[in-house]
């Protein structure tokens, strides 16, 4: 390819600028007002395409302002909004709700110890029975008869020991006959063993009974237990000793502390509950067995515990850990907001804002600054442990913040906006 000729070059731009010169000379000395019309029009498209380029930088460049003879000015991306708990110390108690049933103290099935037939029923239910007291008897001429031949037996045989018609063992024998009919007898009544009342009456006057019937059941009722079935989950938390507070329907402006007295050794096969029993003092006869109760047992208190929300952990592996947020200081970022609202208005080619852009800022709701801060991800040691609250060990101090919902792992380091502030769960 041949280079070209300087000369030639040089000379062809000459006679291009002498023939523009002479179209010019032409047109402006033919048509002055079409010349200012041009001009016009040009300035016109120049301040459109200014505004236009200001606007085009605004929407790209949102990070990044810069104006004639002030600095740049960096803003930050907003922060993952998060949820925060203050961190305080406060007396922690934890309790199992429970529902169960007022029993005796002594609930004793009322049964014979010989078949019969009843002859008498001597108390009602509900009716108070004191020590010793017969409260039902079977039909006894039987027994009667033989009480009376081994009397006369006896008393017979005694007259022949003392001439010595008979041996001592003879008179034994004679002597142990009566004892056995006298017991014999006794079989035949039920006889009451304290005080207390009849809880219910099974069988009536006139039933044929054998040792394996009940007849009825024994209360005694100067104490009573408040019997309830806790799931098998909840088993660990109960513990003999532990105070429990007793509520009845029956009287619901009134309450009975108790301690647990009993905790069944087995789980009930079916239900897969344990039975424990709470003792309750019955001076006043409130308390009927068979009652419905409910119950909150005091199953942890300790005194000035850190307790945070079960939602703020994070498991890894063995460990707990939570997210510590660090709030920022306002001062700076204000700056850098108040720099970016300068940069916007000096950005603007022809002095003010439009007046209808104006009055809507003047017309919006000033809204709370928002807080932000950094994370910290910090293992804990915890302690007693419910499905909503955990009590740390350590790991934490009072007033420190913590994100309270974690829905994501957060690394070290990273910004948050701190949506809300939440100060206590109890």
């Amino acid at each position: 390819m041949k280079k070209p000729d300087i000369k030639k070059v040089f000379a062809g731009i000459r006679t291009l600028f002498k023939n523009s010169n002479g179209s010019i000379n032409v047109i402006y000395k033919g048509s002055k007002k079409r010349l200012l019309f041009t001009i016009l029009i040009a300035i016109v498209t120049l301040i459109i395409i200014a505004r236009m380029t200001v606007n085009i930088q605004n929407v790209i460049f949102k990070k990044k302002l810069k104006a004639p003879g002030m600095a740049v000015v960096t803003f930050e991306e907003e922060g993952v909004p998060v949820k925060a708990f203050k961190v305080k110390k406060t007396d922690f108690k934890d309790t199992l709700p429970c529902l169960g049933n007022i029993k005796g103290y002594k609930e004793v099935d009322l049964k014979f110890q010989v078949a019969g037939i009843i002859e008498s029923f001597n108390f009602e239910e509900g009716e108070k029975i004191q020590e010793g007291d017969i409260i039902a008897s079977l039909i006894q001429r039987d027994a009667l008869l033989k009480l009376k031949y081994a009397e006369i037996e006896l008393n017979k045989n005694q007259k022949l020991f003392e001439i010595g018609a008979i041996s001592p063992m003879k008179a034994e024998q004679a002597k142990l006959e009566y004892e056995s009919a006298k017991s014999d007898l006794d079989k035949t009544n039920i006889y009451a063993m304290s005080d207390g009342l009849l809880g219910s009456r099974l069988l009536d006057v006139g039933n044929y009974v054998t040792p394996n019937d009940k007849a009825g059941i024994f209360v005694d009722s100067g104490k009573v237990y408040a019997e309830f079935n806790i799931i098998e989950k909840d088993v660990p938390k109960a513990a003999l000793g532990q105070k429990a507070e007793v509520f009845v329907d029956a009287y619901p402006n009134k309450s009975y502390n108790g301690v647990i007295d009993r905790i069944a050794p087995i789980i009930e096969g079916r239900s897969r509950t344990e039975a424990i029993k709470v003792e309750l003092d019955n001076k006043d006869g409130l308390l009927k067995p068979g009652m419905f109760v409910r119950a909150l047992i005091a199953t942890y208190e300790k005194k000035d515990a850190i307790i945070i929300p079960a939602s703020a952990l994070k498991k890894r592996e063995n460990d707990y850990f939570v997210f510590v947020v660090h709030k920022e200081e306002q001062g700076g970022r204000e700056e850098a907001v108040d720099a970016k609202k300068k940069s916007e208005k000096k950005l603007w080619l022809f002095g003010k804002r439009r007046k209808e852009e104006d009055a809507a800022l003047a017309e919006r709701p000033k809204e709370k600054e928002a807080e932000y801060g950094t994370i910290e991800t910090r293992k804990i040691t915890l302690g007693y442990m419910t499905q909503d609250m955990v009590e740390v060990d350590s790991g934490l101090k009072e007033d420190e913040l913590i994100v309270s919902e974690v829905h994501e792992d957060f690394k070290d380091k990273a910004k948050v906006e701190i949506s809300e502030v939440q100060e206590g769960l109890i």
